[in-house]
C-alpha cells in the first residue's frame, strides 16, 4: 500500500511516512511560505525555537512537540497529537537529547525524561499563522482556502492578526459553572451541607458568589427548609450562630472542669480536704448578742480558710494542669519516672511448656513477658528500716565469723 515505505492508516486513509512526517497534499501557495526542509520564507518567523538534528538530516528543521503545541494554542503535546492525528510524533533518542542540551535547545532536567519532536514543516502545514510571530490569517497559512472558509464563519477577514490563542481543549466558562453547580447539588443530596456550617466551606452563609443564601446552588429549597426548621433566616442567622458558639463553648468548659481532678496514681485515692464543718459547734451558744455571733462566725470562717489552705499545701496528691488543645492533664515532673532499666530474669530450673522452636539456633523463637514496674522513691522511714536491717545483717555476719574462728 505504501510502496515499500512505512505508512499508517488514519481515519480510513493511508498516509506514507517520509522525511519524519506524513506525506500530505502540497499547496502551491503554501510552498511559497516554507521550503521542503521547514525553513520559513518571506521574513516569517516561528514562535517556537527550531533546530536540526545531524543524525537525522543535515538541513531539515525540527521543533519540540511541547513548543509546537503551546504556540498553536494547546496546553500540552498530549492534546496536540490527539487533536491532530496528521502530526507525526518523533521520540528523541538519548544522543539527540544530549545534543539538544549541549546547544541550549533543551533543559538538562529533561535528560532522563521522554522528549517528543515534530518537523517544523508539518507543524506549519497544520496550523500555519498560529505558529508564527505576528501571524495573520490566510496570509501566513499553508492551506489558504481551507483557513479562509474557517475564519469566514467566525466573522474574520484575511490579513487579520491571529492574536492570543485559547486552548481548544480547555472547558468553557459555562461548562465550568455547570460542573460546579452539579457538585454543589450532589453535596446537598448527600447531606454534606446540613446545618449552619459546612465542612470545608465558608462559615458565612449569606456571602460568597452571589447565589442564594441557603445553598451553593440557586435557592436550594431543601437546604432552606432544613434551616428554617431550626428557626434560621436572613435576619437572625448571625444571632443563632453566636448562640450555637456560646453553647459549644460552655459545654467544652464543663468538660475541662471535669478533667481537673487530683492525680491518684501511686498515691491512691485523692484525699478529701477537711471541710471544717462540725468544729466549733456550740461556740457562741448562750450568747444572745447579735454582734458576738457575727464576730464568732467571722472567726470560724477565717479558721476554716486557714485549715483549707494548710490542707492544700500539705496534700501529697499533685493536681494536674489541663491542656485544652490535646485534652491531656499534665502533672509535675517529680511525679513522673526519670530513669528506666531492663532486668533479665534467670531461666527457671523447671522445664517450661513452650509453643515451639528451639532455645538457640535458626529455629529459636519464643514469647517475651515484660512487666513495667514504677519504683517509688524511699521515704525517711524506709531509709531508717533499711539502715536497721543493714546493721542487723552486719551483726549476724560478725557473730558467724566469731563462731568459725573459735
Amino acid at each position: 500500500m505504501g510502496g515499500g515505505k512505512p505508512f499508517r492508516v488514519i481515519q480510513g486513509k493511508v498516509y506514507v511516512i517520509e522525511g519524519d512526517e506524513f506525506v500530505t497534499v502540497d499547496d502551491p501557495k503554501g510552498d511559497t511560505k516554507i521550503d521542503k526542509n521547514g525553513n520559513l520564507l518571506g521574513g516569517r518567523r516561528f514562535k517556537a525555537q527550531t533546530f536540526n538534528l545531524p543524525n537525522r538530516h543535515p538541513e531539515r528543521m525540527y521543533m519540540l512537540a511541547i513548543d509546537a503545541a503551546r504556540t498553536s494554542g494547546f496546553r500540552d503535546s498530549l492534546y496536540y497529537f490527539r487533536r491532530n492525528p496528521l502530526a507525526h510524533k518523533l521520540n528523541a533518542t538519548q544522543p539527540e537529547k544530549e545534543f539538544l542540551i549541549e546547544i541550549g535547545k533543551l533543559g538538562s532536567h529533561l535528560r532522563t525524561r521522554s522528549v517528543t519532536l515534530i518537523t517544523a514543516r508539518s507543524a506549519f502545514k497544520l496550523h500555519g499563522s498560529k505558529t508564527l510571530i505576528d501571524g495573520r490569517w490566510v496570509v501566513d497559512d499553508y492551506y489558504e482556502e481551507k483557513v479562509l472558509a474557517d475564519i469566514t464563519e467566525k466573522g474574520l477577514k484575511p490579513g487579520d492578526p491571529v492574536g492570543e490563542l485559547a486552548d481548544p481543549n480547555a472547558p468553557s466558562a459555562a461548562a465550568l459553572a455547570a460542573a460546579e453547580l452539579a457538585n454543589a447539588q450532589k453535596a446537598d443530596r448527600a447531606g454534606g451541607t446540613q446545618g449552619i456550617y459546612r465542612a470545608g466551606g465558608p462559615t458565612t452563609l449569606f456571602g460568597g458568589p452571589g447565589w442564594g443564601p441557603y445553598s451553593d446552588g440557586p435557592l436550594n429549597a431543601v437546604r432552606k427548609s432544613l434551616l428554617n426548621r431550626d428557626g434560621l433566616n436572613e435576619e437572625n442567622w448571625m444571632l443563632i450562630a453566636a448562640q450555637r458558639t456560646a453553647e459549644a463553648s460552655a459545654e467544652w468548659s464543663k468538660q475541662r472542669r471535669r478533667a481537673l481532678v487530683p492525680y491518684g496514681g501511686i498515691f491512691g485515692v485523692a484525699p478529701s480536704a477537711p471541710s471544717g464543718k462540725g468544729q466549733n459547734q456550740g461556740q457562741g451558744q448562750g450568747q444572745g448578742q447579735e454582734g458576738q455571733e457575727r464576730a464568732q462566725e467571722r472567726r470560724d470562717n477565717e479558721a476554716g480558710a486557714r485549715r483549707r489552705k494548710r490542707a492544700r499545701r500539705e496534700e501529697k496528691v499533685p493536681r494536674g494542669v489541663y491542656e485544652p488543645h490535646s485534652g491531656i492533664v499534665l502533672y509535675r515532673t517529680d511525679t513522673q519516672p526519670t530513669r528506666a532499666r531492663w532486668e533479665g530474669m534467670k531461666d527457671s530450673s523447671e522445664k517450661r511448656q513452650v509453643l515451639g522452636g528451639t532455645k538457640a539456633g535458626n529455629g529459636a523463637w519464643a514469647l517475651a513477658w515484660v512487666d513495667t514496674v514504677m519504683e517509688v522513691p524511699a521515704s525517711v522511714e524506709d531509709h531508717a528500716i533499711g539502715r536497721a536491717a543493714a546493721e542487723e545483717r552486719k551483726r549476724l555476719l560478725e557473730l558467724a565469723a566469731n563462731d568459725l574462728n573459735s
